[in-house]
């Protein structure tokens, strides 16, 4: 895992992580809180006990199959939490509004 997180950092690619529980793993705190060690005209962050350089195309994901994780205050201040569950009137507004299209045309 971490291997991959050096990997995507010095690389500038997206990193997807999977399936994780309410708690992340700490060497990902220095990365979620943006802590970059400015070096010359280049950005470094802390992995663990490794120091990584940061491109700038770098961006993490990371899912949880978990249907309503209750993360601490830190993690959701420090991240963007998007739910994408599917409910029942969700996917009657999407038929009604295909419909509608469908009658409308």
């Amino acid at each position: 895992f971490r291997t991959h997180l050096e990997d995507a950092l010095s690389l500038g690619q997206p990193l997807l992580i999977e399936d994780v529980g309410e708690e992340l793993d700490p060497a990902l705190d220095n990365v979620l809180e943006k802590n970059f060690i400015k070096s010359g005209s280049s950005l470094k962050v802390k992995v663990g006990d490794k120091e990584c350089d940061v491109m700038s195309g770098f961006r993490m994901y990371i899912t949880t199959k978990l249907p309503n994780p209750a993360y601490t205050p830190e993690i959701s201040a420090r991240t963007s939490i998007i739910d994408f569950t599917v409910t029942m009137k969700g996917l009657e507004e999407q038929l009604l509004g295909r419909v509608i299209l469908t009658e409308k045309a």
